[in-house]
């Protein structure tokens, strides 16, 4: 195990086999802790208290309420002070858009729609194949997974659902015409 002393990205042996094994830490590791301002108790009559501690001081408003806050309710994100409220709020409506806790994988979505179909019930191939296509249309411009290349996906289901459409076509035109 790396100490915070050496290097975040360094090669090292394994401690069992003692094989070259590359090492990576998360950048946190080797930095400082940061600094907890406590709250302060409101100390003169007619002092800001904060919205959700009375007896606390108030620090700063929330930039998007107004309430005043103290040190532990004072929330910085994107550059703005918020209350625990305003943060809640804004995640659920969608309006805080940096705070993201779920993406939709699109790219699985039209490989299912591509591969069920096979599995199941090939006289589907032309409609699924079709739906592909038309979600590889909608979503191109979805923001993309931070896991994977999601947009290389795309296109080789792309050409997936292109071929599976041809040959499908194809299939039941011999159907069609009692070849």
């Amino acid at each position: 195990m790396l100490l915070p002393e050496e290097s975040s990205d360094s090669t090292t042996g394994c401690p069992k086999c003692n094989r070259p094994t590359r090492v990576l830490t998360f950048p946190a590791l080797t930095r400082a802790a940061s600094t907890f301002t406590p709250a302060e108790a409101v100390m003169l009559a007619g002092e800001a208290a904060c919205f959700y501690h009375p007896q606390k001081r108030a620090q700063t408003p929330c930039d998007l309420c107004g309430r005043f806050l103290c040190a532990m309710c004072d929330l910085e994100f994107g550059g703005q002070h918020l209350c625990p409220q305003c943060l809640e709020t804004g995640a659920k409506k969608g309006k805080l858009q940096a705070l993201e806790r779920e993406r939709k994988r699109w790219d699985q979505i039209v490989a299912a729609t591509l591969l069920l179909p096979l599995i199941l019930c090939w006289v589907l191939l032309p409609l699924t194949s079709i739906a592909a296509l038309t979600l590889i249309a909608w979503k191109w411009n979805a923001p993309p997974s931070r896991v994977v290349n999601t947009r290389v996906r795309l296109k080789v289901y792309a050409a997936v659902a292109v071929l599976e459409l041809a040959g499908s076509s194809i299939a039941w035109w011999l159907i069609a015409t009692g070849r």
